[in-house]
């Protein structure tokens, strides 16, 4: 900056930040991360996400109770936060070798599979099923939940786990959304267990 664009920049300003504020989040990742330079971006923080994402509750559905008890956890939460339900069954077709290669299941049958887990789950919720947003998607079931966690405000799944050593596992889905999910994550555990929060 020359001396002359330093005369009309004029002294340098202070703004009040609060503590609670998005922009003090930014700030602090900034002056964490080093400088990048003239116009460099810097992503939002969590913190700073939009009310809509606030509210958006994504749930993965995969068959088991404790997919059904984790939709059941997110209606009556939705219901007292005023968020909404966004119920996602993923399929996948596994590789078939040798003999049963040849009596291939369709790929239609492993998504009318998850279309009913979708349904028997929501109608149990005691929800109707217009008030809970449907999503059926083929692929990795941790990487398409991971996906929709970008545009959510919470991530809620099922553990499987079975009380002892068994029941302090996560499963491979559950650790990995825990691990790599960008939103925060409720791990239900089937109904016998507490909730645990990621």
């Amino acid at each position: 900056m020359t001396e002359r664009e330093s005369e009309r920049a004029g002294p340098p300003q202070e703004s009040p930040v609060r503590p609670d504020d998005p922009v003090d989040d930014m700030v602090t990742e900034d002056s964490r991360s080093g400088s990048r330079g003239e116009g460099s971006a810097t992503a939002a923080p969590r913190s700073a996400r939009s009310a809509d994402h606030k509210r958006r509750m994504v749930v993965g559905i995969d068959g088991s109770e404790a997919s059904r008890t984790a939709l059941r956890w997110a209606v009556a939460e939705a219901q007292d936060t005023g968020g909404e339900v966004h119920a996602v069954a993923v399929w996948h077709q596994p590789l078939q070798f040798g003999a049963n290669a040849l009596a291939r299941t369709p790929p239609k049958d492993f998504e009318d599979e998850a279309r009913a887990w979708l349904g028997s789950a929501i109608e149990e919720s005691g929800e109707p099923a217009s008030a809970v947003h449907t999503h059926i998607e083929r692929g990795d079931p941790s990487t398409v939940l991971l996906d929709h966690a970008v545009r959510a405000g919470l991530l809620v799944v099922g553990n499987r786990g079975r009380g002892g050593l068994a029941g302090a596992m996560l499963g491979s889905v559950a650790l990995r959304i825990a691990r790599h999910a960008s939103c925060p994550v409720v791990l239900v555990p089937a109904p016998e267990h507490g909730v645990t929060n990621a």
